[in-house]
């Protein structure tokens, strides 16, 4: 796998940062987490998936949006209410993707390929000078009464899958 490659994602329960940190640990690129400045509460779901329906941006810690020095990036992405969310839209906002071959993957509750969602971030990421390669869309239940997180066990043989049918 190319060195020159980064892992960039936006997790509020965690599920997505599990994907994550798999993809990490097979690969070894580097990782960049999308972080909102100020802090989501769990039990917040209507409120949050209001705002991904409406194309809310939120704050956004600062971070490398230049992508200087990375050829392939893989961005990790929740579906919430069929939208993206307000932390990816404001990622996606400021992010440079000129020439970067991108590869998605995605977390969501439900077991349908969400292709209009994987095609409105395609156009946005296209838009900005960059190529979606690829897009592994994963289910992983959650409970917001409980918030118990997708175990890395749970998602291990998908995205080894994935990443071993990749060409870089």
């Amino acid at each position: 796998m190319a060195q020159n490659s980064v892992i960039v994602y936006y997790s509020w329960v965690g599920n997505t940062e599990t994907a994550a940190k798999e993809i990490q640990s097979l690969t070894g690129f580097d990782i960049q987490k999308i972080e909102e400045k100020k802090a989501r509460k769990f039990g917040t779901m209507m409120s949050a998936a209001m705002g991904a329906v409406f194309g809310f941006k939120s704050g956004i810690k600062p971070m490398d949006f230049t992508l200087n020095g990375y050829d392939n990036v893989f961005l990790g992405v929740q579906v919430w209410a069929g939208k993206t969310t307000p932390a990816v839209n404001s990622y996606l906002a400021k992010a440079s993707f000129k020439d970067k071959k991108v590869w998605m993957f995605i977390t969501m509750a439900d077991d349908k390929t969400p292709q209009k969602f994987i095609d409105t971030i395609t156009a946005k990421i296209e838009k900005k000078g960059g190529k979606v390669m690829d897009a592994m869309a994963v289910t992983t239940k959650w409970d917001p009464k409980e918030n118990v997180v997708v175990s890395a066990d749970d998602l291990k043989s998908a995205v080894k899958n994935w990443i071993e049918n990749i060409k870089i």
